[in-house]
């Protein structure tokens, strides 16, 4: 479905976390990131959508992500799409009927 529309595939940099982290003598250690890129269409949630989401979950200005295949990103990643940080929070695999995985990301507001 997502190879039916190259013209909105969209360049998104993703930091994957590859480990968790840990405690070490009582010191919290974070997990090691890699980072990587790949084409989504990348469409905002809407305000209308906002009412079949879950309550205070979402908010204008958070994105949905479409990628073609498989899951391979997982929550807590996170999406970088012009300058603009995502958490990615749900997923929702449609490999299946469709071919591609929908990420829903929860804009970062604090982009220290």
């Amino acid at each position: 479905m997502i190879g039916n529309f190259p013209e909105f595939m969209r360049p998104v940099a993703i930091v994957k976390k590859t480990s968790v982290g840990v405690y070490v003598g009582g010191e919290w250690e974070e997990g090691s990131t890699e980072e990587t890129s790949a084409q989504m269409v990348t469409i905002p949630v809407t305000p209308a959508q906002l009412r079949s989401l879950p309550e205070g979950r979402y908010q204008a200005g958070d994105m949905k992500f479409y990628h073609s295949g498989s899951p391979i990103f997982q929550a807590g990643d996170i999406f970088t799409l012009d300058d603009v940080k995502y958490e990615v929070k749900d997923i929702t695999d449609r490999s299946f009927n469709g071919d591609f995985t929908l990420y829903m990301g929860k804009r970062i507001y604090d982009q220290t």
